[in-house]
């Protein structure tokens, strides 16, 4: 039987799995086949999580009936860690080149200067290794490794010398500052993984710093700073997609056209799309990216939890295209972008106050900022008239009611006043469920 290999060189089966467990869970193996992943593909990747994640504090398993329901736990009340960042250790490597990696580190960092040449490296490493690992190519092993080392910035090669070199340390990168500045700079930076994105390089550089603040002697220190922010119900599966979002920020700066593997909604068949990327939105309240993409000519939205990967092609698209679906952009109310059908939706809205609870002003701002080139007409201080143009009225209707009594929909077009009827019907549905609230 084959050795277990937590190792992993594509990344996107794993982070299917982790939706399952974090997001849609918990799924037994029998349930996990209606998402197309296999019995033995199951029992692969919760090994992998098993392995990646702190067993005893994150991962669990809930029973029902004869099936076993896998399950991350967390205590958002004890610490602010993001369990899921563990994960991303499993990706591009094998066994045996997360071992070269580190014994190359340890054989640079005895030698003298942190130099070694190329036969340096393979003699020590060849000396280090058992024989059965020696029997395979370890020597172009090496060399990818170094190959790989270098292009992330871990170590140098000095043409001159020929000779491999240490880049900065943490020890000489933080060396430069003094133990208060080092302490504030882990302040902000555990403040900011936890509110910016995308952060999986700020998790890894809230590690290197807590590593060597320990080691000088401010165990106190770090534990008070752990237990300063308590970032409540901070989503933490948004780090899942992050790897799709850079793809897709990295195509859309280069201009260069990308392939999407995607699950429509309600369909267990997977469907590739070659398009455009226009826009990347992030949804603050629950942690979920989205991609807006040109696709044979019209706008779509495609939800990055529903995206298995993105390949970056060679194919290239005029940067200019930008300007001309950015105006169409701007109009789309978060997500939803018009059907080809029936395109934008006219509506009409009456802003009144009648009491002091709610600043004129304010509500007049926050209108201006989040409907974009809307068409506003100052009644009097206590009212104001808005006509807008939106993509969805469905999606448009929690933020309506964010305002409570204080905003009417107004007849005028087909669509105000579809919007109008509907939201009476459904407020008519709460006091038959709640009530007449009198």
């Amino acid at each position: 039987m084959p050795e277990f290999n937590p190792f992993i060189n594509d990344f996107n089966k794993l982070r299917n799995f982790s939706r399952l467990v974090y997001l849609y869970g918990c799924y037994s193996r029998e349930d996990a086949e209606l998402f197309r992943i296999g019995k033995r593909t199951f029992d692969e990747e919760l090994r992998r999580m098993r392995v990646f994640l702190k067993e005893n504090e994150y991962l669990s398993v809930e029973k029902e009936g004869k099936k076993v329901l896998p399950c991350i736990v967390e205590d958002f009340f004890k610490e602010v860690e993001n369990p899921l960042i563990n994960i991303y250790f499993s990706k591009t490597s094998t066994p045996l080149q997360t071992t070269l990696f580190f014994i190359i580190l340890q054989i640079l960092n005895s030698s003298k200067d942190k130099k070694a040449s190329t036969n340096e490296i393979m003699d020590k490493v060849c000396f280090a290794l058992d024989e059965r690992t020696k029997r395979k190519d370890v020597d172009s092993s090496i060399k990818r490794t170094l190959k790989e080392m270098q292009r992330i910035g871990v170590i140098k090669f000095l043409k001159k010398e020929r000779v491999y070199v240490l880049s900065n340390t943490i020890k000489r990168l933080f060396s430069g500052f003094s133990k208060d500045e080092l302490k504030n700079i882990y302040l902000s930076v555990l403040f900011f993984i936890n509110t910016n994105v995308p952060n999986v390089p700020g998790w890894f550089l809230k590690e290197s710093l807590e590593k060597y603040l320990l080691k000088n002697g401010e165990e106190e220190f770090v534990q008070k700073a752990n237990q300063l922010f308590w970032f409540t119900y901070v989503p933490h599966h948004y780090i899942l997609d992050e790897e799709l979002v850079w793809k897709f920020w990295q195509a859309a700066s280069s201009g260069r056209k990308i392939k999407v593997w995607y699950y429509p909604r309600g369909k267990n068949v997977r469907k590739e799309y070659t398009c455009v990327p226009l826009r990347i939105i992030y949804d603050v309240k629950l942690g979920r990216w989205y991609f807006i993409v040109l696709f044979e000519k019209a706008i779509n939205t495609f939800p990055a939890s529903r995206v298995e990967k993105i390949e970056i092609l060679d194919e290239t698209f005029d940067k200019n295209i930008f300007k001309e679906y950015w105006k169409v952009i701007e109009k789309c109310f978060f997500v939803s972008v018009p059907l080809k059908k029936t395109g934008f939706k006219n509506i009409k809205l009456r802003f009144i106050f009648d009491d002091k609870e709610a600043s004129f002003n304010f509500v007049l701002n926050r209108v201006k900022r989040e409907l974009k080139d809307a068409k506003i007409d100052i009644v009097s201080q206590d009212e104001f008239v808005v006509e807008y143009e939106l993509s969805n009225l469905k999606e448009f209707k929690p933020w309506l009611r964010s305002f409570s009594h204080r905003v009417v929909v107004e007849d005028g077009s087909e669509d105000s006043s579809k919007l109008k009827q509907e939201i009476i019907e459904e407020w008519k549905e709460i006091l038959k469920n709640y009530g007449n609230i009198q």
